[in-house]
């Protein structure tokens, strides 16, 4: 096929000082929004490379299953919560600003968030990046997102998620660090929430998101052990 793509930035460093890559290096290029492009590397600058492409696999965006919500927290944590629940494979990220949320947004950030999972993609060799959201409040948050099979917010007045059957799709929201208040908790019981807690320990927004993240990662139908 006659094609050829250009890399950039970050994307370019790596090929170049990582990889080590050379004129002539066959190389795999994806975009995050589904395609895979096979190519021979023509030429590699200081701020560009070359790309000719000579094959292209497309697959179609899967059906969201698995969506976290979590509270915004302080930017380095943040980075690291969306890098690796991205390197997990969610299918969505969708921040929210709770009551003692004290961190502010910035629409920098979210540019950042979405550089950081299609970065992710070559860890997990997934072809569609997880889909990142600006943060939103929690009316916004139940307003946005569709009917789900399984409701959960991470509470650790919440009852044991041990032996509980967790279907897919589902949507987990997990709270700041300074916790819910009365009125977000009583919100999420009249939509339908379950209030479930992964164990006894308090654990924190990050923590409590990759764990639940994790866990329902695993299979369209999980049952946690008791």
């Amino acid at each position: 096929m006659d094609q050829s793509v250009t890399i950039t930035g970050d994307e370019l460093f790596h090929l170049r000082n990582v990889n080590r890559a050379k004129p002539g290096d066959e190389i795999e290029v994806i975009d995050g929004k589904g395609s895979l492009y096979y190519g021979r590397l023509r030429d590699i600058g200081r701020e560009v490379a070359a790309v000719d492409i000579y094959k292209q696999e497309n697959l179609p965006k899967p059906p969201v299953r698995v969506v976290v919500a979590p509270s915004l927290i302080k930017k380095k944590a943040m980075h690291l919560m969306v890098e690796k629940l991205a390197e997990i494979g969610v299918d969505e990220i969708r921040p929210v600003i709770f009551t003692h949320t004290d961190e502010k947004f910035s629409p920098g950030m979210l540019k950042k968030w979405q550089l950081i999972a299609i970065q992710s993609l070559k860890v997990n060799k997934r072809l569609w990046a997880s889909g990142i959201f600006p943060p939103v409040t929690l009316e916004q948050l139940l307003s946005q997102v569709g009917p789900m099979a399984t409701n959960l917010v991470l509470d650790i007045a919440g009852q044991p998620l041990n032996g509980l059957s967790l279907t897919l799709p589902a949507l987990a929201i997990i709270g700041p660090p300074g916790d819910f208040i009365d009125q977000e908790r009583l919100l999420l019981r009249d939509k339908g929430f379950f209030l479930g807690r992964i164990n006894d320990c308090i654990l924190k927004t990050d923590t409590a998101a990759l764990s639940i993240a994790a866990i329902l990662k695993t299979s369209e139908v999980r049952t946690i052990p008791a």
